[in-house]
């Protein structure tokens, strides 16, 4: 009997109950699907580590002997511990053009192996040379062609054996300014020990470690590999330090913050779905409860009853918004994945999360449904056989005051009816505020990404290239191109900073004077840095905890010393967070400048490019052109946030007026009783929803700038995006949410000429 009820009143109330599917089947089906995916992306590079061994620790340094491996071999953490030798050397193409490659020279392979793509496995005593795959694809190499190599003007040839993949490279890009990688420019190759061509000279600069598992303090265990070595001017990284695989890492995280956000926006609105249809329907079932109290149902057996539609439909909603999500957005993500990550196999896996959440949205709703029904159920069958009691009302303050004479009848009917009614008040004003939040949200979020485009490559660098040097260029030359092409000279380079017990890595640039380079603080405020300071981007103090004047250790990866400076100024970067110094500064902490690149608005030619003394030139619009592609993913989330939020608009607001609507069918018809035209009572009724719609959208506007700020602050370590809203994203807010309610608002009033009067005011004791 109670299961007919059941899907009988789902059907007559379907428009309700419709509308809180909904929100569960949105809200399920963007967690479930970002879960596949972000969830999929760490099974996909967690499997790609287990087969290649990735190690855990590099130990960077000079000259280390079999003896330290062994040392640090020994240590009951560890499982094994490679060495190798890292070089930056050439390739020359066929057409004669040179090209930079590092070159890793392997001791033996018990860790971090390449991965075997096509040709022969790698072997650490064989001739040839293992290439890295995206490399190879863009100059066409394959196994069995011969390449012609050079490390420090010592030139030799090596059959390319096999095509592979880096395990410590799952996304690598030459140049901050170039955040998508160029794989046709810049190789990996393996070889063995033996193939190095300076074997008087062979000397390892990294050890390679796999521990057993992952040490509770990872920055105290770097100390211990230190203590151990007893060596001087070593560095130990971690994974979260190797840019080439925490960059994944940190996508990963970012895109399961977006899924609990988006989540539980939708879930708490299906929640006030629920909340505002049980409410109603069991008060209108009021004599029904009697009814079944009476005919010896039991208390528990009617609650169970009641309980079983928010199950029902939360379920219902749940389990298909899980399937299509998992179907649906995982695919929407491929494409910008792969663009940068290189990973063998992509995989997409609901976890356990997704379960979980299904069982918390159905236990939420359960109580929600238990909560909103209990009045009815507590009192006993011969009360609730009745009708409810009318409310006892009062006059408020503003009925009791002058100024109340003076309004016409419409604003004092609208204003009683809110304030009479303000539970079904709030929720209108909160769906407003819900979908006008998502929509700034939305919008704003895409000026945020166009924005930091335009903010690094027309306010931040004006200058049109930037060329980058060969590893083996001379200060002079360098020097002498910069001031042919009238260049501003800098020098880049990888940077640990380190505030009591917390350590980051960045990126450390010194500059020379110039006009190429300028900087802002987080209230986009142009200031000229201080000249005899070291300046840190607000991104890094902030995660350091440090505040100008403050101080902090740092060094050069690949360096022993740890120096200290102080933060003699803030300023904001888009990417690259760590610290700006000029070159006077540098040499006083006893270091020589060497350039990297230079900054430049002239061309430059064919021929200097094809030279010795250049490995590249990045033009400032092919490095804006990366960075925007590298927003893929961000728009992807604008794109389903914006649909979202239309739907949501449309669902929920519909949903809260039929209700409200319904709630009013008595008063409605005691105004056309008395005469009011349909009109008229339309007219009343659209002003009452003008001013939720007013109130709603000023405070979702508020909470939408809040999630804007909330989604830009979960951006990578590596990236800081400034929060830039525009004024026309607050005018779509605006005109799309006001479109949405009043549209909703003007269809429902419609129903006004539909009322029967007579049954409507049937009842009324």
């Amino acid at each position: 009997m109670l299961k007919r009820k059941l899907w009988r009143d789902l059907w007559q109330n379907r428009t309700q109950f419709l509308s809180i599917f909904l929100m569960a089947f949105l809200g399920m089906m963007v967690f479930a699907g970002i879960d596949a995916e972000s969830n999929g992306l760490g099974v996909s590079y967690t499997r790609y580590f287990e087969q290649t061994h990735t190690a855990d620790y590099w130990v960077i340094g000079n000259n280390f002997t079999q003896r330290n491996a062994d040392t640090l071999e020994a240590l009951p953490e560890v499982e094994t511990v490679d060495r190798k030798l890292v070089l930056d050397g050439k390739c020359k193409l066929g057409s004669g053009e040179e090209l930079d490659m590092e070159f890793n020279f392997l001791d033996r392979i018990t860790c971090s192996y390449p991965y075997l793509v096509e040709g022969e496995p790698f072997t650490a005593t064989g001739s040839g040379i293992w290439l890295e795959e995206n490399f190879a694809k863009a100059r066409g190499y394959k196994p069995g062609d011969l390449m012609n190599l050079s490390y420090e003007g010592v030139a030799f040839q090596e059959e390319v054996k096999g095509i592979i993949m880096h395990p410590e490279y799952v996304y690598y890009s030459l140049d901050s300014d170039s955040m998508m990688p160029t794989y046709g420019n810049y190789g990996f190759g393996f070889l063995s020990k033996t193939e190095f061509p300076l074997q008087d000279q062979l000397a390892y600069n990294y050890l390679v470690i796999k521990t057993y598992e992952e040490p509770e303090d990872s920055l105290q265990f770097k100390e211990y590999l230190k203590d151990t070595l007893k060596l001087d001017n070593v560095t130990v990284i971690d994974r979260r330090q190797n840019l080439g695989i925490d960059t994944i890492v940190n996508e990963k995280e970012q895109h399961e913050t977006f899924g609990i956000m988006f989540t539980a926006i939708f879930m708490i609105i299906a929640v006030m779905g629920i909340v505002t249809t049980m409410t109603r329907m069991t008060a209108n079932q009021r004599t029904q409860i009697g009814t079944l109290k009476a005919l010896g149902f039991s208390k528990g057996r009617i609650t169970w009853h009641y309980v079983s539609y928010g199950i029902v439909i939360s379920l219902m909603g749940g389990i298909i918004g899980s399937v299509f999500g998992r179907l649906i957005i995982p695919q929407l993500f491929l494409d910008s994945m792969t663009a940068y990550f290189i990973l063998p196999a992509w995989y997409q896996q609901l976890s356990w999360k997704s379960v979980a959440a299904n069982v918390l949205s159905v236990l939420v709703c359960s109580m929600v449904s238990f909560l909103s029904c209990r009045k009815e159920l507590k009192d006993m069958p011969a009360v609730t056989l009745r009708p409810a009691s009318p409310k006892n009302l009062k006059h408020s303050l503003l009925e009791k005051s002058r100024f109340w004479l003076s309004m016409n009848f419409s604003t004092q009917w609208n204003i009683r009816d809110v304030l009479r009614n303000k539970s079904r008040s709030l929720m209108g004003i909160l769906g407003v505020a819900g979908c006008a939040m998502l929509l700034l949200g939305a919008f704003g979020a895409y000026d945020c990404c166009i924005g930091l485009v335009d903010w690094q490559y027309s306010k931040l660098v004006t200058g049109q290239n930037k060329v980058n040097f060969s590893l083996n260029t001379s200060d002079l030359e360098k020097r002498q191109m910069a001031q042919n092409y009238k260049g501003q000279l800098l020098q880049e380079g990888s940077c640990e900073f380190r505030v009591g017990d917390t350590v980051k890595t960045g990126t450390i640039t010194v500059t020379e004077a110039g006009n190429f380079l300028h900087y802002e603080t987080t209230d986009q405020e142009e200031i000229k840095l201080p000249e005899d300071g070291i300046s840190m981007t607000s991104k890094m103090a902030k995660l350091l905890g440090i505040q100008v004047g403050d101080t902090f250790e740092w060094h050069i990866v690949g360096e022993e010393d740890w120096e200290t400076g102080q933060v003699a100024a803030l300023y904001q970067a888009a990417t690259g967070q760590g610290i700006t110094m000029d070159k006077s500064v540098y040499e006083d902490f006893h270091y020589d400048f060497h350039p990297t690149s230079f900054y430049t608005n002239m061309t430059i030619p064919f021929y200097v490019k094809d030279g010795d003394v250049v490995a590249g030139v990045i033009s400032i619009q092919q490095a804006k052109s990366d960075l925007a592609k590298n927003m893929e993913t961000m728009y992807i989330m604008v794109g389903v946030l914006i649909v979202a939020a239309v739907l949501l608009g449309m669902v929920v607001l519909y949903n809260m007026g039929v209700l409200s609507f319904m709630e009013k069918t008595r008063e409605v018809a005691t105004l056309k009783v008395l005469g009011f035209s349909t009109k008229r009572i339309r007219k009343i009724l659209q002003q009452q929803n003008i001013w939720i719609t007013v109130v709603g959208i000023l405070i979702g506007l508020w909470l939408g700038y809040q999630l804007i700020v909330v989604m830009m602050g979960t951006m990578s370590d590596d990236m800081d995006m400034p929060v830039n809203v525009n004024l026309l994203s607050y005018l779509y807010a605006i005109v799309g949410t006001g479109l949405v309610s009043l549209s909703v608002n003007r269809m429902l009033s419609g129903r006004v000429k539909t009322i029967c009067m007579v049954d409507a005011l049937k009842g009324v004791e």
